[in-house]
C-alpha cells in the first residue's frame, strides 16, 4: 500500500509539476530542445498515471491515456492566456508522442512484469 501511494504521490507531483512550467509567465527551466523535454515529461506523465491510477478494466486504461492527452492540449491552449508564452501545434505533438510512448512502456513492463505495483 505504501508503495501505491508513493507511485501516486509521483503522479500528481509530475502533473502539477507540468501545469507549473507550462502555465509560467517566463519558463522557469529552458531546455535546448524545448520539444523533447515536453516528450519525456508527457511520456513520464503518462507512465506514471497508469502506474498509479489505472484498473484491470482495459477502458479504465484508455481512458487514463486519452486523459494524459486531454492535459497536454489543454494546457497548450491555456497558453494563449500566459504573458511571454504561446500555443504550438509542434508541443501537440511532442505530448501526444510523449504520452503514446508513456503508454508502450507501461505496457511492455506490465506484459513483461505483471507485479508492477
Amino acid at each position: 500500500m505504501i508503495r501505491k501511494r508513493l507511485i501516486q504521490f509521483i503522479a500528481i507531483f509530475v502533473l502539477i509539476s507540468i501545469a507549473y512550467l507550462s502555465l509560467s509567465p517566463k519558463p522557469a527551466v529552458t531546455a535546448s530542445n524545448d520539444k523533447l523535454g515536453h516528450f519525456i515529461a508527457y511520456a513520464v506523465l503518462t507512465f506514471f498515471v497508469l502506474l498509479a491510477f489505472h484498473k484491470e478494466k482495459r477502458n479504465g486504461i484508455a481512458k487514463l491515456v486519452v486523459l494524459s492527452a486531454a492535459y497536454g492540449v489543454i494546457l497548450e491552449v491555456f497558453q494563449l492566456w500566459v504573458p511571454g508564452r504561446h500555443f504550438s501545434y509542434l508541443d501537440l505533438v511532442a505530448n501526444v508522442s510523449g504520452v503514446i510512448i508513456g503508454y508502450f512502456l507501461y505496457f511492455l513492463l506490465k506484459r513483461y512484469n505483471g507485479n508492477l505495483i
